[in-house]
């Protein structure tokens, strides 16, 4: 059953797809070509449950060092080192899933119904921060965010002023004055990344969320 559990984290922990057929990647195509804002999501309950199950290995290895411990356990101190050895190879397993989790790479599936949405130049899907595009014909963004192995759909709605700009030789509108307005997300920090914070043209802010 531990087994199975330690599969069904990896497969969740690693993953992700994204949006609107851009590189978000931070080395990625031409800085600035197009207004959005960055995204940054960790799951925190995946990383409660591998909290917990860190925390009952080190009592369980705890418990195997004090069985050691006794003289007359000698006759099975070599299947007491070997259960020590698995339960210590499943704490590192356990602590490396953690630190991924830590820095919040996830999975998108979909966007607003949109799936295969974000591709990193290295080929894979894990992304600490997602460039999520800002609608340049309104005034406010409507984002509908699947995540993968989840099954709620979370909203952020946001507003925003829009400005003309000259990107790469191109007319084209940027963004300052963003907020979220509503959201249906555990917990939401941001927008933040300068100061004063109504001048931050979008690309500068990040906005970060819990699930």
């Amino acid at each position: 059953m531990m087994k199975t559990a330690f599969q069904y984290i990896i497969i969740i922990l690693i993953g992700i797809p994204i949006f609107w057929a851009c590189e978000p990647c931070d080395d990625c195509g031409p800085e600035n070509a197009y207004p959005y804002f960055n995204l940054s999501i960790l799951n925190k309950t995946s990383l409660d449950t591998l909290n917990q199950y860190r925390s009952r290995l080190n009592n369980e290895i705890k418990a195997v060092d004090a069985e050691l411990d006794k003289p007359e356990n000698a006759p099975v101190a070599d299947s007491l080192n070997n259960l020590k050895e698995v339960k210590s190879d499943s704490l590192a397993l356990i602590n490396a899933l953690i630190k991924t989790t830590k820095e919040k790479t996830i999975s998108i599936e979909s966007i607003n119904g949109e799936t295969n949405l974000f591709e990193n130049r290295n080929g894979g899907d894990s992304l600490s921060k997602f460039r999520i595009p800002i609608n340049t014909l309104e005034t406010a963004s409507e984002y509908f965010f699947k995540i993968e192995f989840t099954d709620t759909i979370r909203l952020m709605k946001i507003e925003y002023q829009l400005n003309d700009t000259t990107i790469n030789s191109k007319i084209t509108k940027s963004v300052k004055d963003l907020r979220v307005i509503e959201h249906q997300f555990d917990s939401l920090r941001g927008p933040f990344g300068c100061r004063p914070l109504s001048e931050c043209i979008s690309n500068e802010l990040e906005i970060y969320v819990e699930i």
